[in-house]
Parts: C-alpha cells; structure tokens; sequence
C-alpha cells in the first residue's frame, strides 16, 4: 500500500508542477505576443512624406540647395528614387 500512495503522492506532484509550467509557458507567449501588437502599420506611400515624387525645374532660374545656387541649361524633370524605378520597370517590362 504504500508504495501505491507515494506513487499517487509523486504523480500529483508531478502533475501540479506540469500543469504550473504549462500556465507559466501560456502567459509568457501571451505576454510577448500581446506587447509587439500594433494598431497601426505605415503604409509605403507615406515613408516618403517630404518627398515629392517628381521635381519640375525651369530651364535658368536659380534654385537655392545646400551646396549653393544651381541654374539648370534646360528643362528638367527629377524623378523620387521610388517614381525612377517604377518608370524603370514599366520600361522595362514593355521592352520584353
């Protein structure tokens, strides 16, 4: 009999510990899922927010940057690193 008590003695306690780690492993995922959660994602559109996607310059009116006056010879039409390669790949896929 009193192997068969320790034996029910050690399998309660085992199952207390099992179930205890269990609980513990539930909430600590529950926790790290929860505290990364986000209500709002950027979209692409506005990771370039002061950037327009095309700059129009006039051909000999001066422009003030940060190196000093330019004056463009002609016409020009700059293009946002993202709107160039749009252009970029329309070409491209047309050309195939």
């Amino acid at each position: 009999m009193t192997f068969t008590k320790n034996l029910k003695k050690e399998s309660r306690s085992s199952y207390k510990k099992l179930r205890t780690l269990g609980l513990r492993v539930i909430l600590i995922a529950l926790t790290g899922l929860t505290s990364c959660e986000t209500t709002s994602t950027p979209s692409v559109g506005n990771l370039n927010i002061y950037q327009p996607s095309t700059l129009r310059l006039e051909k000999g009116k001066a422009i003030q940057t940060i190196d000093g006056i330019y004056k463009p010879q002609t016409n020009e039409i700059w293009h946002s690193d993202a709107r160039f390669r749009k252009l970029e790949r329309e070409i491209y896929s047309s050309n195939k």
